[in-house]
C-alpha cells in the first residue's frame, strides 16, 4: 500500500483500493453422488468441447500451412494435433476415474450392515415390552 500512496502523490490522484470479501468453503464438505456427477459431466462437456474447437483450428492450420509452406505452420500443426490427443486420452481418463469412484462407492454399500438391534429373540421381546410400559 505504500508504494501505491507514492504513485498516488506523484500523480495526484486519490484511489480507495478495495479488495474482495474472500469467503472460506466450508471445512467439513462432503460432496454428494449428485455434486460428483455434475463435476463429472462439466469435465466432459469442457473436453468434449476443446476437441471440438481444436478440430475446427488443425483444420484451419493444416490449410494456411499448406498455403504457406512454412515450416513453422507445420510445427505448429503437429503440436495442437498432439495436444488434441492428450485431450482425448484425458477424456478417457475422466471416465476411468468415473468408474474407479462408482466402484469404491459400491464396495461400500455392500459392506454396510443395517443392525438395529443386537440380540436374541428373548431380548427384544423384553425390549419391546419395557418401552411400551
Amino acid at each position: 500500500m505504500k508504494s501505491l500512496n507514492k504513485i498516488n502523490d506523484v500523480f495526484g490522484v486519490d484511489t480507495e483500493v478495495s479488495l474482495p470479501n474472500v469467503t472460506p468453503l466450508p471445512i467439513d464438505y462432503n460432496p454428494s453422488a449428485l455434486d460428483q456427477e455434475d463435476d463429472f459431466q462439466l469435465a466432459r462437456q469442457t473436453l468434449r468441447g476443446l476437441l471440438a474447437k481444436s478440430e475446427d483450428v488443425i483444420t484451419e492450420l493444416i490449410h494456411i500451412s499448406k498455403n504457406s509452406e512454412h515450416p513453422r505452420a507445420f510445427e505448429v500443426a503437429g503440436q495442437l494435433i498432439k495436444a488434441q490427443s492428450e485431450v482425448a486420452k484425458e477424456l478417457m481418463g475422466l471416465h476411468r476415474q468415473k468408474n474407479d469412484i462408482e466402484k469404491v462407492t459400491q464396495k461400500t454399500i455392500n459392506q454396510q450392515n443395517n443392525i438395529l438391534f443386537a440380540g436374541s429373540t428373548s431380548e427384544l421381546l423384553k425390549l419391546i415390552a419395557t418401552s411400551r410400559g
